[in-house]
């Protein structure tokens, strides 16, 4: 009797020990979320935000139905010539990370229909975390 009522603690000890190990629930919170409006003829746009999470996490992918394929970039002028190259951008616990004109933003690419001032979209972006686990999280944009 003794030996099955242990095995039970045990048992329940073991189940709850998730609820201890990863303490509060990853949070973020954003603004100044702005796609800009694509130019006539084209199918590739950038997008800007200031975003903030609650515990340290990289921004791992970001999708959209209508968009074929959206990177973060970060931007830089050497001389009079625009570098750009992708990156996965590391969210610092409670520190805000600025997707902004002339630095780090998001590349649209193969947007599939026209983007008009005042229009929402959202945007999938996936994160992951220190421990390695994988959260993802619907962010609006407005077209401006």
């Amino acid at each position: 009797m003794m030996r099955t009522y242990s095995y039970f603690i045990f048992f329940i000890l073991i189940s709850l020990f998730p609820l201890f190990s990863y303490g509060e629930e990853f949070s973020i919170s954003n603004d100044n979320n702005l796609i800009s409006e694509l130019r006539p003829g084209q199918k590739i746009t950038v997008g800007f935000m200031d975003i903030t999470a609650s515990e340290d996490a990289k921004i791992i992918k970001i999708e959209a139905e209508m968009i074929e394929r959206i990177e973060a970039h970060s931007m830089i002028m050497d001389g009079e010539i625009m570098k750009m190259r992708k990156i996965t951008p590391e969210l610092i616990k409670n520190k805000k990370y600025k997707f902004k004109p002339g630095g780090n933003h998001l590349m649209l690419f193969d947007i599939k229909r026209e983007l008009k001032k005042g229009d929402q979209i959202n945007l999938q972006f996936t994160f992951q975390l220190k421990n390695k686990k994988i959260l993802t999280e619907s962010i609006q944009f407005k077209v401006k």
